[in-house]
């Protein structure tokens, strides 16, 4: 049922965003110590790799991988690529808390993607959400202000990358299994990685590959549940994006403690406008899916009529 589906996406996203968070906070703990994003995507292979072993030798391999469509799991695998790459860059230039606030303009580009590409219809509160969404990601990024950088543009662009998997997933919600889905679009930034890994190899201590082990178990985790969570999301899908959210408050809490980072007063009313922006929107979904339940409920009888 449509109340389960929530029930069981929000839930998904809830914990994908806390693994999310604690993925990055590593990764900001790290870079310092010259570990580059191929480093820590190798030595996270052994905890990817075990979904696949997993599969082939519980006999699932098959049906499980299996497409409708290869292209579309591949590409987006390849869309999911250099993000790594962009943590890491990101990371090292501008802080935790800033790195996730604008990363949650992952659900502004959600809803104009699900416009275009999903044929979700634009209300009120969506536009009136869009509109406050896009006034906290300028909060947090001030364009023009001294705290500007140019790492502030390269995270926006991971986080529309990030978008565009997450709207290929739903949008293809039937062509390969949440599974295939995970499998598929880590299989390229891994390759990529042991194929860098050996032309600059890094030994590490015993507790950084305890700490890099545990962390790509979580981020591997956090990639699935969002895959889950976004294709049982099904037509409400940018209210589930809007729950992302709550990752601002994580990585806030995470980087005052830890990293004793946090945003500025500008930032801070950024961030509390792209919250604002995705409670608006959940209104707006859920009028998305009134307006939509007449739609299906008449091509269901016309499909029907046709047999």
């Amino acid at each position: 049922s449509m109340s389960k589906n929530i029930i069981l996406s929000s839930t998904s996203i809830i914990f994908a965003g806390i693994f999310f968070v604690i993925n990055d906070a590593i990764i900001n703990y790290l870079a310092p110590l010259n570990v580059q994003f191929y480093h820590f995507v190798f030595y996270g292979v052994p905890s990817f790799i075990s979904v696949p072993l997993y599969l082939i030798f519980s006999g699932q391999f098959k049906l499980k991988m299996h497409a409708t469509n290869y292209y579309i799991p591949i590409l987006r695998g390849l869309i999911f690529a250099p993000l790594p790459l962009i943590t890491f860059v990101a990371l090292k230039n501008i802080s935790l808390p800033e790195y996730t606030t604008i990363n949650m303009s992952v659900p502004i580009f959600a809803a104009i993607l699900s416009i275009i590409f999903l044929k979700e219809r634009l209300n009120l509160y969506i536009l009136i959400s869009l509109t406050i969404g896009i006034i906290g990601v300028l909060f947090v990024i001030q364009p023009g202000f001294s705290n500007f950088n140019i790492y502030f543009l390269l995270t926006l662009f991971g986080a529309f990358l990030i978008t565009l998997t997450t709207v290929i997933v739903n949008k293809y919600n039937k062509v390969t299994s949440s599974v295939g889905y995970f499998i598929y679009g880590a299989f390229f930034i891994h390759l990529i990685s042991i194929y860098l890994f050996i032309y600059d190899p890094m030994k590490v201590s015993l507790s950084i590959f305890l700490i890099i082990t545990v962390t790509s178990i979580l981020i591997n985790l956090a990639v699935f549940l969002s895959v889950f969570a976004f294709k049982y999301a099904q037509k409400h899908f940018a209210s589930v994006s809007c729950l992302m959210y709550l990752q601002i408050l994580w990585s806030s809490i995470i980087g005052l403690f830890f990293f004793d980072e946090y945003l500025n007063s500008f930032a801070l009313l950024g961030a509390f406008l792209i919250i604002l922006s995705g409670l608006i929107s959940i209104p707006g979904q859920f009028k998305q899916i009134e307006e939509y339940a007449p739609i299906k409920k008449i091509r269901e009888d016309n499909s029907y009529r046709n047999e």
